[in-house]
């Protein structure tokens, strides 16, 4: 018997306590309450949940920043008892997926130091590991992380890039239709073509 695949979907204020408690469970005194509150109302961040069976085992709250490509994965947790059965996976090809229907180029992301698991796994999922740095608003040390979202993501969501004989001819056409407009000015000024009188 083939297991239920993973499906994902927009959080609502029903998965609120879920959240919360997935929270309380792994990011102990790295996320506050209110910060939570706010990223679930604010209309900029979003936040998926993963089911299995028709039940959420895990969520991912993610925000995208436009002016660095990127789309920045904030918070991501499976519960226990799902995991290593592609949840966090799943969930990270919805975010690329996401990123590139918002010409984001990257998925992005920090993991504390102390987290040997979610070090490994984001090794894993193919993420470049950054410099570690020092967060001093939580008071705790970070590696930032990095993967491109791959181009055929980006091509099967906006269609394939035009060719460069494609780029080529828009320029062209750019250009006769300038020395269109020019050629009717001139011969506006010149007393040549009375106004309204052209087709």
């Amino acid at each position: 018997m083939n297991p239920s695949p993973v499906s994902i979907r927009g959080a609502g204020p029903q998965d609120w306590a879920f959240i919360h408690a997935l929270v309380a469970q792994h990011f102990t005194g790295l996320v506050a309450e209110s910060a939570l509150c706010h990223w679930l109302c604010h209309e900029s961040h979003r936040v998926f949940v993963a089911e299995l069976g028709g039940r959420p085992v895990g969520f991912i709250h993610v925000q995208p920043r436009p002016a660095a490509g990127e789309l920045w994965l904030n918070l991501i947790a499976v519960q226990a008892e799902a995991r290593r059965g592609g949840v966090a996976a799943r969930l990270l090809a919805h975010c690329e997926a996401l990123a590139a229907g918002q010409r984001l180029t990257r998925l992005a992301l920090q993991c504390h130091v102390g987290n040997p698991q979610g070090l490994a796994f984001y090794a894993r999922a193919g993420f470049l590991r950054g410099e570690q740095h020092h967060d001093p608003e939580i008071g705790q040390d970070f590696v930032r992380h990095v993967r491109a979202v791959p181009p055929g993501t980006v091509a099967a969501a906006f269609g394939a890039a035009p060719s460069i004989w494609a780029g080529r001819l828009r320029r062209l056409l750019y250009r006769l239709r300038g020395m269109g407009r020019r050629s009717l000015g001139e011969l506006s000024g010149a007393g040549r073509l009375r106004p309204g009188s052209g087709s």
